[in-house]
């Protein structure tokens, strides 16, 4: 009895050790607060974000074409007691309702939100690769699928 003890603690100690989004994931996205820029063909396309408190970040992502800027979505990434979620309403799309998007996993710096009920994207990620470097993507939660990547720079202001 001693042993079956022990080992479902060690199962249950294992499973919360190995969940994929830990609890100190939240703050680990402080780091995308600040204006995060990519340089395109025609202009460039950008996120900006800021600390709301301790719960939330808002964020909007937008295109910079010569000297006029256009918001494309408003963001929030908000914790809650039952996970961590991603929630964009973009402007022409879902009648400006938002979508939201569950913190599935997290790891090296990579955070990984998805919804597979929606149409596209189904998975929405954010990858640091440094302190001023961000690869941000959404897809159709295949590997093979649709896909559009981001690669961003941070921008001093």
């Amino acid at each position: 009895m001693k042993n079956i003890y022990l080992l479902i603690v060690s199962v249950l100690f294992l499973a919360a050790f190995n969940n994929p989004v830990h609890k100190n994931s939240f703050k680990d996205l402080f780091a995308l607060e600040g204006m995060w820029l990519m340089q395109t063909k025609k202009g460039f396309v950008g996120e900006e974000w800021k600390k709301l408190n301790k719960d939330q970040i808002n964020g909007r992502g937008f295109f910079i074409r010569g000297s006029d800027t256009t918001t494309s979505e408003n963001i929030k990434l908000v914790k809650q007691a039952d996970g961590i979620f991603y929630i964009p309403v973009v402007e022409d799309q879902n009648n400006k309702q938002p979508v939201i998007f569950k913190m599935t996993g997290n790891s090296n710096k990579m955070f990984v939100f998805e919804n597979p009920g929606h149409d596209f994207p189904k998975r929405v990620v954010y990858k640091f690769i440094s302190a001023d470097s961000l690869h941000a993507f959404v897809d159709d939660g295949t590997e093979t699928g649709k896909r559009l990547d981001f690669y961003y720079k941070r921008h001093q202001k």
